[in-house]
Formats: C-alpha cells, structure tokens, sequence
C-alpha cells in the first residue's frame, strides 16, 4: 500500500530542512575556520582538536568516522584553496591537523542531529554542545579579547611591570631570557600552553563527581564561569603583557620607568588579569590532584604554563598571583558539599581576587615594600587559597 501524498510531502521537507541545517553548519565551520585562521592560530585549532577527542568519547561507527576525516580534508582544502595561512607554532602538526579533524567531527555530529528521529534528538544535540563547548568558550575569549583592545586604550601595564620589579629580575625577564638561552625549554613550556584547549576538552571526558571524596564537582560549568568571570575582571585592571609594552627590550634589557601611571598602549590583546591560562590548568590540577597519574600531569602542564605566560612576555607574574584565589571562588560555587564552608570559601576568594585588582588598580599595590614582604604576600596568594579549598573540602 502506497502511503500517501500528504505524508511523503511533510517527511521530505523535513529531509530537506535537515540537510539544509547540515549545510548551514559547513558554511558555519569555514566561515569560522577562515576568519579565525585555524591553520595558524593554536588557541582555536587546540579546541576543535579537543572536539575530536569528545567526537570518539559518543562511539561513532566506523562510516561516521570516515565522514568525519573526509569532511576535515574537505574543510582543510577549501581553507588551503582560500589562502588560508599556514604557520608553524609550538605542536602545529598537532594542532592545525587535529583542528580540521575536529571541525569534521562537529559536521558529522551537527548531520547526526539533523537527521536524528524526534526521540533520539535531545541526546544528539547534547553530544554536539559537548563538542562545541571548548572551540565555543575559546571563540568568545578571542572576540572578548579584541574588543577590549578597542573598549580599553589606557591600561596599567607600567604599573605592574613597576610592580614586577619588587620582585627583583624582574620574572618575566628572567624566564625570558631563560627561554632564549634554552631553546629546548621554551618548545616544551610552548606545547603546554598552546595544548590547553585540548587538555580542557580530555579533562570534561572524565566523571568528576568521583574526583573528590567529599564533594561533587561540575567540570564543566566550573570551566565556563571561569572564562566568564575572568574576561569580566580584566575590565577592572586591563593589561597585555610586557612583551607588548616594552617590544624592543624584551627579554633582552630590562628598561627603566619613567612614571608608572596607567597609559595608552597599542590595540593588541588584553590577556588579564588574572591569567586565565594559569587559572584554568590550576583548576584541572585541583579536580584531578587524587589520581596520581593525572595529577602528575597536570602539575608538569601548570608548571610549563606558568613559565610560558612568563617567558613569552604575555604577563606579569601580577597577573599569575590574582589566579588562585579566584579559582578558590569559582570552585566553591561549581561544588557540592557543606553550604557554610562554601560560601566562606567562595567569599575569602572572590574578597581576595578583588583586593588584588583594586590594589593594582589603585596603585596601593606599589606601596608593598620589595623582597620578603612582596614575596610573602605572593605566596600567601597560593597558600590561603589552597587552605581554604581544604578546609571546605572543596
């Protein structure tokens, strides 16, 4: 029995419209690839890397693996074909290759959706928002970031380099200098910090509710908040980087100041503070610190990154002091466990993470006296925001 005419026209706009939506996520993903340059930007071409990574987590067929490669070569030529730029940085062949396979991951799963039956849909569409989370977050950093180069001319780069110098070296200059003299170390340091991306995407694979004994975890949305939050509180005390105030000296001679006033610098990026690089693979560290294997992982990847944001002049170590106690913030609120020790938890480190900002903003930060007393207050920026964690059984 033939069915009839006014049910086959329904089902085959329905088949129209979802190859029409599978078209528009293709144009969606050159478009993107293309504007972004993925080919030489490591930041986006880690995060679709990363959904490649979550793309074989959904157990796709074999068929939907070859899609998925074919339509990464697809993506990869019309790239190629466009001028897209090709430039070697720190894990290229891993990042711009894993980053067109990640885009063709993306298409099929967008296609899976599409053509997904009315009762399977919901899942399919959460397995592409798990996909699109890491390259989503890292593409709204990127437009945060140019934007604020626009919306903030003045920033207080001199004010925390003058900072920096209680220090003595000041760190940047001397990990920099480190950098050019051990060629080897900056190539490892520079792999940690371009692989973030990914790393985020691997750690959101693992179940963190059984990542701590005595509370819940949600990874993910712990991961977004900070994003957020940080791009939120570089408004506060805007900043780019030593390598961007001083281009001619670093790392090679450490200039003197003239003023260490807020002042106009050139539009580039607004990269903190705090270091949400640092932030974030703080955060991984902590969640993943009681498997030994992933903790010893994760401390080597905060370690290289913390030398990287330093070394490659992109900030301050200022910038790197503001980070734990805001990762003591976000957790508490991304946590389950006693409300009075996480509301604590969460007011220490945001009472913390503000006071920073506004003594830097305020210049009050530069009456600490140099050496022991500035050193002291660093490490007290480490230890109280681990103390807390532990005592709220974060």
């Amino acid at each position: 029995m033939q069915p009839e005419v006014s049910t086959l026209v329904p089902r085959r706009m329905e088949r129209a419209y979802a190859w029409i939506q599978i078209l528009a996520a293709a144009l969606i993903l050159i478009l993107a690839a293309g504007v972004l340059k993925i080919g030489s930007a490591p930041y986006i071409a880690f995060a679709f890397a990363g959904s490649f990574l979550i793309f074989l987590r959904t157990s796709p067929s074999r068929a939907e693996i070859a899609w998925s490669v074919a339509a990464g070569a697809a993506f990869a030529l019309v790239y190629y074909l466009h001028g897209g730029l090709l430039l070697p940085y720190f894990g290229s062949e891993i990042g711009t290759t894993g980053g067109f396979l990640g885009m063709g991951a993306v298409e099929v799963l967008a296609a899976r959706m599409a053509l997904a039956n009315p009762e399977e849909r919901p899942a399919s569409l959460r397995r592409l928002l798990d996909a699109a989370l890491i390259p989503s977050l890292c593409l709204g950093s990127m437009i945060a970031v140019s934007i604020a180069a626009y919306l903030t001319p003045i920033t207080y780069d001199p004010v925390i380099y003058d900072f920096d110098l209680k220090f003595g070296g000041p760190p940047s200059w001397v990990v920099g200098a480190a950098f050019r003299s051990q060629p080897w170390l900056f190539s490892l340091a520079g792999h940690a910090y371009n692989c973030l991306p990914l790393a985020l995407s691997a750690c959101l694979l693992l179940d963190t509710r059984r990542l701590s004994r005595h509370s819940e975890v949600n990874l993910m949305f712990a991961i977004l908040l900070l994003g957020v939050a940080g791009f939120a509180l570089y408004q506060i005390c805007p900043v780019s980087g030593p390598v961007y105030l001083f281009p001619h000296d670093f790392p090679s001679h450490v200039p003197a100041l003239a003023k260490a006033a807020p002042s106009p610098l050139q539009e580039v990026p607004r990269n903190g503070m705090p270091s949400l690089h640092v932030a974030w693979t703080l955060l991984l560290f902590w969640n993943l610190r009681r498997r030994p294997v992933l903790a010893a992982v994760c401390l080597g990847l905060l370690v290289l990154t913390i030398l990287a944001t330093l070394g490659s002049g992109e900030h301050y170590l200022a910038d790197l002091i503001v980070a734990p106690p805001l990762v003591l913030a976000i957790q508490s609120v991304c946590s389950r466990g006693d409300a009075v020790r996480l509301r604590w938890a969460f007011i220490l480190g945001a009472a913390a993470t503000l006071a920073w900002l506004i003594a830097f903003r305020t210049g009050i930060a530069l009456s600490i006296p140099s050496g022991a007393p500035v050193w002291s207050l660093a490490f007290l920026s480490l230890a109280l925001p681990a103390g807390v964690a532990r005592w709220a059984k974060l």
